[in-house]
């Protein structure tokens, strides 16, 4: 009789190990899923492409701009900078060459420790390092001198806050486009591209 307690004891030991053991693994995929990082499609004129973001190291600039992809804001807007082997930039003109504007500013954030290497993703701004609004750039190459101290005339730097993850060739692809100076509210915009790459659908990406 005492063999058979020993047994079941020892049995529903084993059950409850079993148990906890589940549920830790339960709480490491729980855990897993609950820091995956955001992610947002963008599906353009000229193909898609898909960026991941960084809350953890740009926090309030991650949360302004999802504020603006929940919101449509990106939807039928251009990229209205294009400089092949630097840069392609979006966030400022609609296709009808309207320029649209953001209110709303966010705090630069270059100080993180994430540098302006090709394929990141970066707030563009004005000479206020706390200025960016809406518009945001691809790097085509390694732009250091984008980073904090990376250039005299530039010591705040511009605030990287994502990665392209999926369509670099698009993104290349969109750096390939013929541009020209464009007079736009009595202002030369200069690496204006001749046709427009519209953003049809810029959205968060479960």
């Amino acid at each position: 009789m005492r063999k058979h307690r020993l047994l079941i004891l020892l049995l529903s030991l084993g059950y409850m190990v079993n148990l906890a053991a589940q549920d830790t693994e339960d709480d490491n995929e729980t855990s897993d899923e609950e820091t995956e990082n955001p992610k947002v499609l963008f599906d353009t004129s000229l193909g898609t492409f898909m960026v991941e973001l960084y809350p953890d190291e740009a926090p309030l600039t991650v949360q302004h701009f999802l504020k603006l992809i929940d919101e449509d804001y990106y939807d039928g807007l251009i990229f209205h900078r294009v400089i092949k082997d630097f840069v392609i930039q979006t966030g400022s003109f609609n296709q009808e060459l309207e320029h649209q504007n953001v209110e709303d500013t966010v705090k630069n954030e270059a100080d993180s420790g994430l540098s302006n290497e090709k394929g990141t993703i970066a707030m563009a701004r004005g000479d206020d390092p706390d200025s960016a609004s809406s518009d945001f750039y691809v790097n085509l190459k390694d732009n250091l001198g984008l980073d904090p101290e990376g250039h005299p005339e530039n010591p705040h730097g511009y605030t990287v806050f994502g990665k392209v993850i999926r369509g670099m060739d698009v993104v290349e692809k969109i750096a390939e486009v013929e541009t020209e100076t464009k007079d736009l509210n009595d202002y030369d915009w200069e690496d204006f591209p001749v046709d427009n790459v519209v953003i049809k659908q810029a959205s968060t990406y479960e």
